[in-house]
């Protein structure tokens, strides 16, 4: 588990026909991280929405 730094939105879409829509992240909100790279990590966040999102976000 990780914790975001700083407040930040991202964009996510479902599937190919769903429509996109923003995913706001809280400063101090638990994400599991899956994998990191040297400045990314792929994260789900609790309703199971998965996102690739730079690591200067979490802690």
């Amino acid at each position: 588990m990780a914790k975001v730094k700083e407040a930040f939105t991202m964009k996510y879409q479902g599937n190919k026909t769903a429509p996109i829509v923003e995913v706001s992240f809280s400063a101090g909100e638990e994400v599991e991280v899956v994998k990191e790279w040297k400045n990314d990590a792929y994260l789900v966040k609790k309703d199971n929405q998965v996102f690739n999102v730079p690591k200067k976000f979490l802690t």
